[in-house]
């Protein structure tokens, strides 16, 4: 909370800080009271103190130590220290360690300073320590402040870090060279201006440049341009590097002379931080009161949002009416409030239709007439035209503002209800309200005027008679529910009198809520009072403050050498930190396909199992001969190839050279006529070839209409552009085409067999991979003969639109999924769209398939570095929607060499932790899906022969009798199956389609202002150069990044599309087995695997539309500094996000008709096999009961079949 504060004296500013410090202790908030107190003390002792903080690696301890002379800090990758660290100039050297609790420790000169490094990593007792130093490099009266790492998940750490900003004057935040663009650093530093902290930025370990890969004037303009991009303005940015002084961009020098020179404005800083301390201070507290009240909050919070969006008083209320009103009568009203909340609601008549029915009712009017000669005819014709315009406006209205809702209205009162009737549920979906000209024509009252009072008049009675009609219309249907519904309520009081205390319970939680915020609101404005105060006494607190500051300092703890055994002990127990791993179960596959089998032995030739023995063999089958696919995803640069080697054991597969001419690459187990170490290159057909061709060309304003075209077209184009970012790409794609064509042309053959050395040039070289469309190699290893398929699809940065589609199939249909980063590379904006999507479909999965590999984890200093490198992509992947993901860090390169060698126990590629938990996910998590279907086969089958033989023994008198009974039930049965269709199964499907096309919107556009800044920043338009040129890339980034989004959207909406349907077909499946077991009991229906959805190509958006519509809007953009500076920026957002929302609206209603499409096939697909199923199932049960009516003297045979296969099952 920022409060309005003026300056003061420092006195005056004492005296604030003093009485906070008693609000502080009266609220009880010790940390806060700490906190002042300690600011306090330094106001007291005249302390300026400059604070350095930022990431646990980036040397803050170590520049300390160069600042100061001397190593007095920890330093290392990992975190150095838990607590304050403070290090002054001093007459004689001392360190005192002051403790949460007790006495504090004072080491006298000489001491050992590696024995008080032990105290700086202990945060839990001790609280800050601090370093005298006689030999100090600092200014007299500067105090040097370390403090722990700002990314740390250790609370000892963070509230550390966070309590001692307050106390500087000046404040260093250091960042590591290969961590600038990390996201902590943005929002950190950003938090500390909003606080008015005096800020610097310091990006250290500049030693790890390379100036060949990046000139470092263009790495520090990189640098400006990203804090700018977040609104961090620092007071000043310095790179630095502790190792390599000499180097001619380095600022450490002028960080030293900077502290130096801060002393003349002491005064001035002091002010400015004593202001900052105390509007950090009771923003703290607030905070602290949040947390006091978070158990309670939380608590009732949760009881809350249990109500979801529902009104809790209103649904209490009127839960407490259901307990007196549980009839029908009462459910029926409750539709008809609803309706005619519908009702009330519908506006029929907007502005643009009142215009035309007061164009209409000017025409009823005695004295309107139309033109001269022949005006009587011209006249009727003129009211019959103004007749048919208003006619079919209010249908349109009516339609869209009526009909659709009622039937909402309808098909949630039939779920709230738990009114169960398919039939109602379609007529529900059905509901119309009939339109003709009666009611434009009734609603008009003779003499009445065209005044604006008397049009609104009419435009209600025409609304009313339409709403009469709706009203009408849902009353007959209401007629029809209503016997149906009567039937329904018995003996449900007890479960609307549970319900109802459930939500009386909601209901006091949220009054609850209300007086916890109303007891914050008090508190935060008594501590504003405080700090307007203009002239405060000083509170005789302040006093006892000072005595005891006296008495501390003279009560004093000398070292003697007993005091580190607690440490000791500490790092004892921190040496035991490892996880006990969990065995999983083993799923024995083997077994279940003995049952199988032997199930399918003995049940031949008793009548009724053919389908049984034919389904249990094929699924003994499947599990004998388990494969799986195995989808490789990653950056191009993050070594997925070299990972894939690391699985085979050897360099295989090359790596890719360029993101456009990346194929995909599947490594299959060896097979009848495919031989180890060869391979099936499948070459683009020309269609293709001329697709990707035009791509490129089309980015430099160019199109071929074949590919003899294209070939004359590339050398024109090569030698006009040099090309920048991924233009690149496009034109070294358009150089490998040109050189390869040739050889393209002459191939007569799409598919070539070849072996792995010619295999490797397909992958390797440019001139031949830019024609190739796949390649499916043969490789024999101890993983492959697992059955396992390895794909290496194209990266997450392909600019293929193709290689999107691909890498959504693999993503759905694959086993199981991998994915790659390197261990020093951030995720890149391609990777994280691609984990976006990633995170989109995790839990649309039955199973959790997604394993996540850092590679090259060989360049970690050590396994505490390896850590924070993991900490750091697990909190990346939590951001992208994937939670606990399954996270192994592995060295691609050590684990080729220690196959090479042998090693199969990969003592340090860490491939072995990474290959044994994913062998148990296939053999065990995967496998038992199907070994539980097998096993529920099994019984099927035993429970079958169990009710074969009781039908047997029952039929053995009334032959005649039950046979009719039989055939009675079978025609039945025959009929319940025939009357089976897709209607209700439809408008499910279109409802929720329409449910999640309409979120899709909602959360793209949620993110439109993440595109646009990313399209739209400082370093894209710097305001020189070719500024159209850069607006108009900047546009196409934007739609590409929008597009994109919404396609990605929709292939995942495809994924709940198909579960949906999936779930509708299963409940078609329980009808149909319920109505079975009213007809017959005994009868056993098999249970059928759900089709596949053929989903549609989701092109990106947008990329037909014309960009000469959005000149209007970018035309907005005057200069650089107005438009980040000012409001342009947000005005050209807004305009933009309209005329895109609309272009999505029309991109996303398409899509959705064509996976509508999709979806109703799967329905009638799905439909149609289920039937012949159940056709399949009743006809064959029933022919072999049937069947036994003639020869039950079978029956002792197929007891001992019985007898036989239960021991097995």
């Amino acid at each position: 909370m920022e409060a309005p504060t003026k300056s003061h004296t420092m006195e005056t500013i004492r005296a604030r800080t003093a009485r906070l410090y008693e609000q502080f202790i009266h609220n009880e908030d010790t940390e806060r009271a700490e906190k002042a107190e300690l600011f306090l003390r330094k106001m007291n002792d005249h302390e300026f103190i400059v604070a350095f903080c930022g990431h646990f690696s980036a040397g803050k301890s170590t520049m300390i130590n160069k600042l100061t002379g001397e190593a007095l800090l920890p330093s290392s990758p990992i975190p150095t220290s838990a607590n304050l660290v403070k290090i002054k100039p001093a007459e004689e050297d001392f360190a005192k360690i002051n403790y949460h609790n007790g006495r504090p420790l004072l080491f006298k000169a000489p001491y050992d300073i590696k024995h008080v490094k032990k105290f700086a990593k202990d945060g839990d007792e001790v609280a800050s320590i601090e370093i005298g130093h006689s030999s100090s490099h600092l200014p007299p009266d500067v105090t040097v402040m370390d403090t722990p790492g700002v990314d740390s998940t250790d609370d000892a750490h963070r509230i550390s870090t966070e309590s001692a900003l307050h106390l500087a004057d000046m404040v260093f935040y250091v960042m590591d060279y290969n961590h600038v663009q990390s996201e902590l650093n943005f929002i950190y530093t950003k938090e500390l201006l909003s606080h008015g902290v005096k800020l610097y930025l310091i990006i250290n370990q500049i030693d790890k440049h390379k100036e060949e890969e990046l000139s470092f004037s263009a790495f520090r303009q990189s640098v400006y341009d990203s804090f700018a991009t977040w609104n961090v303005q620092p007071e000043a940015f310095f790179f630095t590097s502790l190792y390599n002084r000499d180097l001619s961009y380095n600022d450490f020098d002028e960080v030293k002379q900077l502290i130096h020179d801060s002393m003349a404005n002491r005064e001035q800083l002091s002010e400015q931080s004593a202001e900052t301390m105390m509007n950090r201070l009771v923003h703290e507290h607030i905070e602290w009161l949040l947390d006091q009240q978070k158990e309670e909050k939380t608590h009732f919070e949760a009881v809350v949002a249990e109500a979801g969006v529902q009104s809790i008083e209103e649904k209490e209320a009127a839960l407490a009416k259901e307990l007196e009103k549980r009839d029908a009568a009462f459910w029926l009203k409750q539709y008809e409030q609803k309706r005619e909340d519908v009702l009330k609601n519908a506006i029929l008549m907007p502005a643009s239709t009142r215009e035309m029915a007061r164009s209409y009712l000017e025409s009823t009017r005695p004295e309107f007439k139309v033109g001269m000669l022949f005006a009587k005819k011209k006249t009727e014709e003129e009211r019959e035209k103004r007749l048919n315009t208003l006619l079919v406006d209010l249908k349109k209205q009516t339609e869209a503002q009526l009909e659709w809702h009622v039937r909402q209205v309808t098909a949630s009162w039939l779920k709230e209800s738990g009114l169960d009737d398919p039939l109602l549920a379609l007529k529900a979906e059905e509901l119309s309200v009939p339109m003709d000209s009666f009611v434009i024509t009734d609603a008009v009252k003779s003499g009445a005027g065209v005044t604006g009072d008397a049009v609104l008049n009419y435009c209600e009675d025409v609304a009313s008679l339409i709403k009469k009609r709706a009203r009408a219309v849902s009353d007959e249907w209401e007629r029809e529910a209503a016997p149906v519904l009567t039937e329904q309520f018995e003996g449900e009081y007890a479960q609307f009198a549970a319900d109802h205390l459930i939500w009386k319970e909601r209901l006091t939680a949220k009054e609850k809520l209300v007086s916890l915020e109303f007891a914050r609101n008090v508190r935060e404005n008594e501590l504003k009072e405080t700090l307007l105060m203009e002239d405060p006494d000083m509170p005789p607190m302040m006093g006892e403050l000072m005595e005891k500051w006296r008495v501390e300092a003279e009560n004093i703890a000398v070292y003697t050498g007993q005091e580190d055994m607690g440490e000791v002990r500490k790092e004892e127990e921190q040496a035991i930190d490892t996880e006990p791993v969990q065995e999983m179960a083993v799923i024995d596959a083997a077994s279940t396909v003995k049952k199988l089998r032997h199930l399918a032995d003995r049940l031949n030739g008793v009548p009724g199992f053919g389908r049984f023995i034919d389904g249990a063999i094929q699924k003994a089958k499947r599990l004998e001969n388990r494969t799986y696919t195995i989808a490789l995803f990653g950056a191009f640069s993050a070594g997925k190839s070299s990972f894939a080697n690391a699985l085979l054991g050897e360099k295989v597969l090359p790596v890719s050279p360029n993101p456009t001419t990346a194929a995909v690459n599947r490594i299959h187990p060896v097979a009848e006529g495919k031989k180890h170490r060869t391979a099936d290159v499948h070459l683009k057909t020309s269609f293709m070839m001329l697709a990707d061709v035009n791509v490129s060309l089309g980015l430099f304003g160019r199109s071929a209409s074949s590919l003899h075209d294209a070939y004359k077209m590339v050398p024109g184009v090569l030698d006009s552009n040099e090309g920048e970012g991924k233009e690149k790409i496009h034109l070294s794609f358009l150089r490998a085409f040109h050189a390869g064509f040739h050889d393209y042309e002459s191939q007569s053959d799409e598919t070539i067999n070849v072996d792995l050395d010619t295999f490797k040039q397909y992958v390797a070289n440019e001139q031949k991979s830019c024609f190739v469309h796949s390649i499916d190699l043969y490789y024999d290893c101890d993983f492959t003969r697992l059955g396992i398929t390895l794909v290496d699809t194209p990266g997450a940065d392909s600019i293929n639109a193709r290689h999107t589609g691909v890498a959504f199939e693999y993503i759905k249909n694959s086993d199981a999924i991998l994915f790659v980063t390197y261990y020093n590379h951030a995720f890149s904006k391609a990777d994280r769209e691609f984990l976006i999507q990633l995170g989109r479909v995790k839990d649309a999965f039955e199973l959790d398939k997604m394993f996540f590999m850092i590679n090259a984890i060989d360049l970690a200093a050590d396994e505490d570095e390896l850590n924070e490198v993991k900490s750091y992509v697990r909190e990346q992947l939590l951001q992208y929607g994937i939670r606990f993901p399954r996270l192994h860090g592995v060295s691609s390169m050590l684990a080729v060499e220690e196959a090479k060698r042998g090693e199969w126990d990969h003592p340090r590629s860490g491939m072995k932790q990474f290959k044994e938990p994913f062998r148990a996910f296939l053999s065990n998590d995967l496998a038992s899906m199907a070994v539980q279907s097998a096993e529920a086969e099994v019984e099927r089958g035993i429970l079958q022969l169990e009710k074969l033989i009781e039908t047997a023994k029952d039929n053995r008198d009334n032959r005649t009798q039950k046979k009719a009974e039989l055939e009675d039930k079978w025609s039945r049965m025959a009929v319940a199956i025939d009357s089976e269709n897709t209607d209700v199964e439809k408008k499910r499907m279109t409802q929720e389609l329409d449910e999640l096309v309409y979120y899709i919107k909602q959360r793209v556009f949620y993110r439109f202002s993440d595109f646009f800044k990313e399209s739209f920043n400082p370093a894209t338009l710097s305001g020189q150069g070719d500024v159209k040129g850069s607006l108009q890339k900047a546009l196409e980034e934007l739609l590409e990044s929008v597009g994109y989004d919404l396609a990605q959207e929709m292939r995942a909406t495809s994924i709940r599309v198909e579960n949906h349907g999936v779930k509708l077909l299963h409940e078609k499946q329980v009808r149909l087995t319920n109505k079975a077991s009213l007809i017959e009991p005994e009868l056993l229906l098999s249970h059928l695997d759900a089709p596949k959805l053929v989903v549609p190509d989701f092109d990106p958006a947008f990329t037909e539309v014309p960009r000469e519509p959005f000149a209007k809007p970018l035309s907005l953009f005057k200069n650089a500094r107005a438009f980040f500076e000012k409001n342009e920026k947000q005005v050209m957002m807004k305009e933009l996000q309209m005329m895109i929302e609309a272009l999505a609206d029309l991109y996303l209603a398409d899509q959705k008709n064509a996976l509508q499409t999709s979806a109703f096939l799967f329905i009638e697909q799905g439909t149609d096999e289920v039937k012949k199923a159940a056709s399949l199932d009743v006809n064959e049960q029933f022919t072999a009961w049937l069947d036994v009516l003639e020869h039950s003297e079978n029956i002792e045979e197929w007891e001992r079949v019985l007898s036989d296969i239960q021991p097995a099952s």
